[in-house]
């Protein structure tokens, strides 16, 4: 059977009196308007209006309020002996009722049960799409949608767009840059939303995000270069601090060194070998942390550095002090 208008504007009636609460007319106008619209039979893009299917949307969306199960009884039993052409249509009805009125679960449970009975309806495909936008499911839904895009290209462009749109802002907020980056430019490149109008909003939109992503991973890059920067600054200088706690030590080691050993040297020696040997010992002690700051020092210390002669000449006194006051005690 052929679409008729009259379908169309017999069902904006009901839903002007479901509008103003006259419940049982409505139920009565259904009642007839299924039993003539059930006729159009299977989904073809000829007999399946798409205003009409637009009004079949706006009918559910009443039933979010409205109790649903007088009407869901009308089309039960206008279901009773008929072909599963004729049944289509009648559960087109159905799903948008339900997509409105049930709990998730079970709303999930029917719509996916219409797709399986109905593969190459778009409507179920589409009710189902929305329906994973509303759990957030977005990669269902597109899947979803694109089936409806590519049986109905003209009734779905915007429901296949906005899904992939939708998903674009999700990952923005979920920091998956490079994701909607490679997806966006997908989208751009296969030019599915692109129109050979002057109104070409779907392409704009796509291109702006692709630029958002574009700015963001550059962001994220150069945070993520500061961030290795700050790290090997961060070790850089709690290794100097380790360095210089070392130091420290080195530093208070050596005058405790040198005050107890100039005790014991001044009780068991006489004043002229204690002088000799505080100074070979200050020597030594110096020669000692010269040492240490040299082993940690930052940079590279070249032979002629202050810190490299003044070694040589705490070593060479040293051997000056040994050859000329320890020999004769060796030899005595």
């Amino acid at each position: 059977m052929e679409y008729q208008t009259k379908f169309n504007t017999e069902l904006k009636h009901i839903i002007g009196l479901l509008e103003a609460n006259e419940i049982e007319s409505a139920l009565t106008h259904f009642d007839t308007h299924l039993d003539e619209v059930k006729e159009i039979g299977k989904f073809t893009l000829e007999t399946w209006n798409y205003e009409w299917r637009k009004t079949v949307y706006a009918f559910g969306v009443l039933f979010k309020k409205i109790n649903p199960v007088d009407f869901l009884h009308k089309i039960k039993n206008q279901k009773t002996g008929i072909d599963i052409n004729r049944e289509e249509v009648l559960d087109f009805y159905n799903s948008e009722i339900d997509f409105n009125s049930l709990p998730e679960n079970l709303c999930l449970e029917r719509v996916v049960k219409y797709v399986e009975k109905y593969p190459y309806n778009p409507e179920f495909h589409h009710t189902l799409g929305h329906f994973y936008i509303r759990e957030k499911d977005y990669l269902k839904a597109i899947e979803q949608h694109r089936i409806a895009f590519e049986k109905d290209n003209t009734g779905f462009k915007e429901s296949y767009f906005s899904s992939n749109y939708t998903y674009l802002e999700y990952l923005i907020d979920e920091g998956e840059y490079q994701v909607g980056y490679d997806l966006s430019n997908k989208l751009i490149e296969e030019k599915t939303f692109r129109r050979t109008s002057f109104n070409n909003s779907h392409q704009i939109f796509l291109i702006g995000l692709k630029g958002r992503f574009k700015d963001y991973l550059s962001i994220d890059k150069k945070l993520s270069n500061a961030e290795d920067e700050i790290k090997r600054i961060i070790t850089l200088e709690t290794g100097k601090g380790q360095f210089k706690i070392i130091e420290i030590l080195g530093f208070f080691t050596a005058i405790i060194a040198f005050i107890f050993s100039t005790v014991s040297i001044g009780k068991n020696f006489k004043f002229e070998e204690a002088i000799i040997f505080n100074i070979a010992l200050g020597l030594t002690l110096m020669s000692f942390l010269l040492v240490l700051n040299l082993i940690f020092s930052s940079k590279t210390i070249k032979f002629t550095d202050p810190k490299s002669l003044m070694l040589i000449v705490f070593i060479m006194s040293l051997l000056l002090i040994v050859t000329k006051f320890g020999v004769p005690l060796w030899i005595n």
